[in-house]
């Protein structure tokens, strides 16, 4: 399932870097890629239960520990998340760019995630892919926002939304930061 996606990557970090192991080494422990770690350690992909074991191992962890405290919300109508809940985020390797989580959740085979980002001038992030639709909002500030070959220039109060899965990533070439709502929406695979 893909609830709790932020959750299972931020554990999954918290764990490799207190064991002061790089990406690089985990990759090597697993046979796994550094970009796929990379997207799953920044809640872009759900690993399947065979690499989740695997990337355990590696980490001479259990998967359990690594799952604990993730689960479904309740069957709500509504959510409401307080602003003393946001709390900022790490994602990929990036110079310049700060996240902040607003709300994830996970109701009827639906994963949202709601954040904020705030890109310096001259940050930089390699191209990335995310599973699933993205919805950008962009709140003050202007940004080029690339979507493989093409650059999409934004200014404060434009709305970009696109598949996930076009490597993408938004450049600052102003003065002052810019900041953007990011609504990532992830639909769970239905199984026959």
């Amino acid at each position: 399932m893909r609830q709790n996606l932020i959750k299972l990557g931020m554990a999954i970090k918290a764990v490799r870097k207190e064991k002061e192991m790089t990406l690089k080494e985990l990759s090597e422990k697993t046979g796994l890629t550094g970009g796929l770690l990379s997207k799953i350690e920044n809640f872009r992909t759900v690993p399947s239960l065979p690499v989740l074991v695997n990337i355990a191992s590696a980490l001479e962890t259990t998967p359990s520990q690594l799952l604990e405290g993730i689960g479904t919300l309740e069957n709500k109508r509504w959510i409401l998340s307080k602003s003393s809940e946001n709390k900022s985020v790490e994602r990929e390797e990036s110079k310049g760019f700060f996240y902040k989580s607003l709300l994830e959740a996970a109701t009827s085979g639906l994963n949202l995630q709601v954040l904020t980002l705030t890109v310096n001038p001259g940050g930089q992030r390699e191209l990335v892919t995310t599973e699933g639709d993205q919805f950008i909002y962009l709140l003050e500030g202007n940004i080029e926002f690339i979507l493989e070959a093409e650059n999409v220039n934004m200014a404060a109060g434009d709305l970009l939304f696109f598949d996930g899965t076009i490597p993408h990533v938004p450049r600052n070439h102003g003065t002052k930061p810019a900041t953007l709502l990011a609504v990532y929406l992830v639909r769970e695979e239905k199984t026959k």
